[in-house]
């Protein structure tokens, strides 16, 4: 199961895994904030056992992933959800190579994404 922690700073952490000590970097956003995105079941265990778990680092909830389409209808745009007008603007630049100067407006971000016939939403 994909589970993301996130952190409302810039974070690296060490976990010990099989023995062994990894280090971790959080991927960061632009205005502030980090996240980090797994399946491996044993790294999820070890981010959960450090000390910095529930206090600065946290499991992003589950029940309305952000970031996840939903499947096209015959031509109709996809939907993405996020959690925050600044996902939706990480996830524009990444994806599409967009310059974070032509993000700075809700309507632009909203624009961008139309103009790849997806329709942007944000969880409240």
């Amino acid at each position: 199961m994909l589970k993301t922690y996130r952190a409302q700073s810039e974070v690296c952490i060490n976990v010990t895994l099989r023995g062994h000590h990894v280090h971790l970097a959080f991927q960061p956003f632009t205005l502030g904030g980090s996240s980090f995105t797994t399946d491996d079941p044993e790294l999820q265990e070890a981010i959960e056992r450090h000390r910095h778990f529930g206090s600065r680092i946290r499991l992003q909830p589950s029940s309305q992933p952000p970031q996840m389409s939903s499947p096209s209808v015959a031509g109709q745009p996809s939907e993405k959800t996020f959690y925050s007008l600044n996902d939706a603007k990480e996830y524009a630049a990444d994806e599409w190579g967009i310059s974070r100067t032509l993000l700075r407006t809700r309507e632009q971000v909203e624009a961008t994404f139309r103009a790849h016939h997806i329709k942007m939403s944000i969880h409240p």
